[in-house]
């Protein structure tokens, strides 16, 4: 017999993990606007750095085990 609470932990886990990716996703959106709309900046290189984490959390998050599709600088 399933234990309901193991279910409902792993169902807050998930819940949890979505919410994360969802946070992870729209910070990646903002800062790459960030970077095509002031090139100029002195900011860019830091926001290129901060991008480049984001996106390993995200896709190590989506999938432990697998590799960044993305080509880097995309």
């Amino acid at each position: 017999m399933a234990d309901p609470e193991t279910g409902a932990s792993r169902l807050e886990a998930g819940a949890e993990r979505e919410r994360a990716l969802d946070r992870m996703e729209a910070r990646m959106e903002a800062l790459q606007l960030a970077i095509r709309t002031r090139r100029d900046s002195s900011r860019t290189e830091l926001w290129r750095h901060d991008l480049r984490e984001t996106r390993e959390t995200w896709f190590r998050l989506v999938d432990p085990d697998g590799q960044d599709p993305t080509p880097e600088g995309s």
